[in-house]
């Protein structure tokens, strides 16, 4: 639901990587915000890829394109070399 609520967690953010966690950690205190408030629950992929096509047919810039990401892959690493390395590889080359 968080990823139907914010798209960008869903799509990608361009944001350096310590950025990453405190943008998260906002999406997750205002998902909560708005269950408390009893907001409607976002719509579904389908209608949000439908909604971004319509933009896009219009000319429209769509910030949050998909992007395909990968786990991190650990072969041959050990402790955070290895998820530092996986960082790298998957985000910057």
């Amino acid at each position: 639901m968080l990823k139907r609520r914010f798209p960008a967690l869903k799509y990608g953010m361009r944001l350096k990587v310590e950025n990453v966690l405190p943008v998260i950690v906002a999406a997750v205190i205002l998902h909560n915000i708005a269950v408390i408030l009893k907001d409607d629950d976002p719509p579904d992929d389908k209608q949000l890829d439908s909604f971004l096509a319509e933009k896009r047919r219009r000319g429209m810039r769509v910030d949050y394109d998909p992007v395909e990401v990968a786990p991190p892959t650990t072969a041959g690493q050990t402790g955070g070399t290895a998820m530092r390395r996986a960082i790298i590889d998957g985000h910057f080359a």
